[in-house]
């Protein structure tokens, strides 16, 4: 009968924990999805009603009920089973993602633009800062599988209405040898559209996270509870989440982790079946790694790729042996692999030289330095996803790895003076290399020497993170250091205050009320104090599990979730555009009056765009209207452009900011550059009409009108 009442006791206890902590959730993805603005209003019972009456909300408490139950009676068994079956669980995760076209996308930012409703996002909120993403790389993405010369072309008739290299900058999916560099892409070749950009998306972050783990086993010696944390400290990163789909920071930390794990596997296994299998999936990584061209982020992704990968040969090479067969191996993968290279180099090669030579961003010399008290930072981070551009902040810009510091240093030289570990020995080495280039900076030309400057301080800032974390796992796993209560106590206050304060001073406007900053303050006093007493009993678990939390709460719904692409095809604005382009579809489109992102909406339909994103300038155009070449740097570079009619003169360009520009002329000018349909916010052009030339309306559609000019 007592066995019976505790048992009901429990059960109790976990309903009703499941039904607050679907409360909380939904509370805070209510508030996510924008129904009020609680940051400055503060009512809170008005997401507490729309949770309690959330079918979603309930379902999760279901949901966790069921966990709740499944770990009493199961517990370690259900942990080991999860660890033991991890890829196929991932495998199924993906498979699902795709099936249901589920990503993360933000082109519900959209329907701003082209109206009606969108009816994709289940869950969290479009993040219109990351334009880049809904706005240029997704549409340009779009327009691959309504390419008028057939889908998918490495070069494309769509952007820019010209021929454009659709792999090189800003890559997308085409038909090639080389997209084997590429994998996270493929889905797009054979799938439909939103089943690609789920594949895309959840792919990478399926992969990211198990690629974490593994590493993070490697540096933990197979402690799985400290490595899950660390996999959750990488792959919910709030950097990671606010560049996800963007620069190829993913690809980077997938590609160079899953390398050094390749490289140990190859030292530790004599298979010759294996082995090839190893070389040829680090070719494909490196290949990936090589072709994400942004230098920024690479050249202090490959400093902490060499750092591990110089560990992992000097704890492996005693014993390693490599045959006859092993070479012959390696010298066909490098030889596919230098082939393929050669074949984009022959195909891109024109390319790359007009990027390198524009005004921007052109040839970049950086010498590092500037950062301060952004060490601190990462304790606001926390904040980002919840607060977002409602502060006015750039998200963005000071997006971090939630690293610890100060710990991430104290731990790890505390484990270094133990057990005199290369590893720690060897990522501090990159760690004080990051930190002099980050704070102080280098001379110009060991800045080039160590192609540093190709950096800039605040993207080496970024991997410093990540770094961090790597050195604070190892640390941890390694260090063995007993802390009095009253002295980790004392100590993780301190801590917590100084790092909160000083995050505070630099970023206020993540603390709008005092309660931001208490709670901020408290919850970095218990993940110190946890850190300080790591080896204690149970400290382990509740630091794990705190840490975890603390992710899914800053990382988890940067990005929403959302299922498909309808909510651009449904709409007027986009059918419209389809059905002129279906009638004549080789004819060139230009938009007037409008700007970003506006710029890019004929592509998603198909339409060859003159002044759509420009990823690199059609210098043969523009020299049309400026013969003398008076205007080439304000049009030769990366550039969103603006197009206005006037009812006279001569083209005139002018530079807006480093990547926007925009060109008056008159409608005489637009058919010089071979446009024959022209999207207007206007609804009517008479007054830029002339003899020769006539604005016919062929379409009217929401804010928009559709010309055709003759």
């Amino acid at each position: 009968m007592l066995k019976r009442r505790t048992m009901a006791y429990r059960w109790g206890i976990y309903a009703a924990g499941a039904v607050l902590l679907a409360l909380v959730s939904g509370i805070y993805a209510f508030w996510l999805e924008g129904c009020a603005d609680a940051s400055k209003s503060g009512d809170m019972l008005f997401y507490l009603r729309r949770a309690g009456v959330s079918k979603k909300v309930w379902l999760l408490a279901v949901l966790l009920f069921v966990m709740f139950i499944m770990y009493e009676h199961y517990g370690t068994r259900l942990t080991e089973f999860l660890y033991t079956w991890r890829f196929a669980i991932a495998a199924g995760m993906f498979v699902l993602c795709v099936a249901c076209e589920l990503n993360g996308s933000s082109i519900g930012a959209w329907q701003a633009y082209l109206g009606g409703t969108d009816t994709g996002t289940l869950l969290g909120a479009a993040r219109p800062i990351r334009s880049d993403e809904w706005a240029v790389s997704t549409p340009m993405m779009l327009s691959q599988y309504r390419n008028a010369g057939g889908a998918f072309p490495y070069y494309s008739d769509t952007v820019r209405g010209a021929v454009t290299d659709m792999f090189m900058v800003y890559g997308q999916p085409v038909k090639d040898i080389a997209m084997i560099f590429k994998p996270f892409y493929w889905g797009y070749l054979f799938l439909p559209a939103g089943m690609g950009l789920a594949f895309f998306w959840y792919g990478r972050w399926i992969a990211l996270f198990l690629v974490s783990f593994e590493m993070c086993m490697l540096l933990t010696g197979g402690d799985k509870r400290l490595s899950a944390a660390g996999s959750f400290l990488v792959a919910l990163a709030p950097v990671v989440q606010w560049w996800f789909a963007i620069n190829g920071l993913v690809e980077m930390l997938v590609f160079g982790q899953l390398a050094v794990l390749l490289l140990r596997k190859y030292m530790t296994d004599t298979r010759t079946s294996v082995r090839m299998a190893c070389v040829s999936v680090i070719a494909v990584c490196a290949g990936g790694f090589i072709l994400i061209l942004y230098p920024a982020w690479q050249i202090p992704m490959a400093y902490v790729i060499l750092a591990l990968g110089i560990w992992v040969i000097i704890e492996n090479y005693r014993g390693f042996r490599i045959s006859a067969r092993d070479i012959l191996c390696i010298v066909i993968v490098l030889a596919a692999f230098a082939g393929i290279m050669l074949h984009v180099w022959g195909n891109s090669k024109e390319t790359v030289e007009l990027v390198l030579n524009t005004a921007y961003p052109g040839k970049r010399m950086e010498t590092g330095g500037g950062i301060g008290l952004e060490f601190f930072n990462y304790v606001s981070n926390i904040w980002y996803a919840l607060l977002g551009e409602g502060t006015g902040a750039n998200v963005c810009e000071s997006a971090q790895f939630i690293d610890f510091f100060p710990l991430c240093y104290v731990i790890p030289l505390y484990a270094l003076i133990q057990k005199r570990d290369k590893l720690i020995a060897l990522l501090l080495c990159v760690d004080v290399f990051f930190v002099i280039w980050c704070v102080a900076g280098f001379p110009a030309v060991i800045a080039k020497a160590t192609l540093m400057s190709f950096s800039t301080a605040s993207r080496a800032f970024v991997l410093l993170g990540f770094v961090n974390i790597l050195l604070l796992i190892r640390g941890l796993a390694l260090a063995e250091y007993k802390c009095k209560a009253v002295i980790g106590g004392a100590a993780a206050v301190i801590a917590g205050y100084a790092v909160v304060s000083c995050a505070s001073f630099i970023n206020e406007d993540y603390y709008p009320r005092m309660s931001y900053y208490i709670f901020t303050v408290v919850l970095w006093i218990m993940l110190f104090y946890l850190l300080l007493r790591y080896h204690e009993a149970g400290n382990r678990k509740r630091f794990s599990m705190l840490c975890i939390a603390v992710m899914i709460f800053a990382g988890a719904l940067v990005n929403p979730v959302r299922r498909g692409v309808d909510n651009i095809y449904e709409t007027e604005t986009i059918q419209a555009i389809e059905e002129v382009h279906g009638q004549d579809p080789e004819a060139l489109w230009a938009v007037e009056g409008v700007g970003f992102p506006c710029i890019n909406m004929g592509i998603m339909a198909g339409a060859p765009t003159v002044n759509s994103t420009n990823v690199y300038p059609n210098l043969d155009r523009w020299e049309i209207l400026d013969q003398k070449g008076t205007n080439e740097k304000v049009y030769n570079r990366y550039a969103h452009i603006s197009i206005v009619l006037k009812e006279s003169g001569n083209p005139e360009f002018l530079l807006n900011q480093p990547d926007v520009f925009t060109v008056s002329l008159t409608g005489s000018s637009l058919k010089q550059l071979g446009v024959t349909y022209l999207m207007s916010g206007r609804e009517s052009l008479r007054e830029y009409e002339s003899e020769k030339i006539k604005f016919i309306k062929i379409k009217n559609v929401g804010n928009y009108s559709i010309y055709r000019i003759e």
